[in-house]
């Protein structure tokens, strides 16, 4: 079988028997997809343990973040589990790695001035450039993760109150603010939305593409590689990039992380700490400013 039959296959018993969402389909068919071109011509039956151990160094050079890995080994350990049930093989090469709790990678993120020139970076004189810039700014000014942004629908939109209603993991729901400059550059956006971009009948997601569809993922992540490269900036660039800065600017700008917590969506204000290393500078910087015995010792 080819290696995109082993994929389909797999991808097809997922929908199958566990009845996942799209998005969690699509996630298991790249990572799957990421795993064999790693793996170059290998077929994907044959991968053994150094492999794996191969491909958690790259991704860790490559600056992912360990609970990608780990949600990646989690994704492959069923694809093999898939494998040994139809019986190409009798052991899962994912079971014999120790799973790193940790490896110490905080979040990467843009400074104030790296955002700033990536917002502008697309040409809001044209259509597809003032959509672009939309999506970059919704990203950054709301924390929203991309599969997020691009499920929003109009009717999401409390244009009123500037408010967006947001299906986070698991389909929780939360209300997300923009602020009302954002607003009125989405309000512009939507007679431009019907003109150039709705084809036939309108799903009635926010941002489209030229064909009239929903935007997909790899469409934003090289969108914002390609605006990235254009600006030179050399640090690795995903939309995620900028759910961090978004936390990692409201963190060092004084918010509490369970306001953070909230505006992320996250489940557990432990995922949220990750962001607390962003102020050490600041705090150091206040330390030393104000407290009474280090300007005693330094003034």
């Amino acid at each position: 079988m080819s290696t995109s039959g082993y994929i389909d296959a797999f991808c097809g018993q997922l929908v199958h028997e566990q009845g996942l969402a799209v998005n969690s389909i699509d996630a298991y068919r790249q990572d799957a997809t990421d795993w064999q071109m790693f793996l170059g011509s290998k077929d994907l039956v044959a991968a053994t343990v150094e492999d794996v151990i191969g491909y958690m160094s790259a991704l860790r050079a490559k600056g992912s973040s360990i609970e990608t890995v780990l949600r990646r080994l989690a994704g492959l350990g069923q694809l093999y589990d898939y494998f040994i049930i139809e019986k190409y093989i009798t052991k899962n090469p994912i079971e014999y790695i120790t799973k790193p709790k940790k490896w110490g990678k905080l979040p990467s993120y843009l400074n104030y001035d790296e955002v700033d020139k990536l917002l502008a970076a697309p040409d809001p004189a044209s259509d597809s450039g003032y959509r672009d810039s939309l999506i970059l700014e919704t990203l950054y000014a709301s924390g929203m993760r991309v599969s997020e942004v691009l499920s929003v629908k109009i009717a999401d939109v409390d244009f009123k109150r500037g408010l967006v209603k947001v299906f986070g993991k698991g389909s929780k729901e939360r209300l997300t603010p923009v602020y009302e400059k954002l607003r009125d550059k989405l309000l512009n956006w939507l007679p431009i939305r019907q003109r150039d971009f709705v084809k036939g009948s309108d799903r009635g997601f926010l941002f489209l593409n030229k064909r009239g569809e929903q935007l997909t993922r790899q469409y934003v992540w090289e969108m914002v590689k390609g605006y990235c490269q254009q600006l030179g900036i050399t640090k690795h660039v995903s939309p995620h990039t900028l759910r961090h800065s978004f936390a990692t600017h409201l963190l060092s700008g004084g918010a509490d992380l369970r306001t953070i917590q909230l505006f992320l969506g996250h489940e557990s204000i432990g995922t949220t700490e990750i962001y607390t290393h962003v102020s050490d500078d600041k705090k150091r910087d206040t330390l030393t400013r104000f407290h009474p015995r280090f300007r005693k010792n330094n003034g």
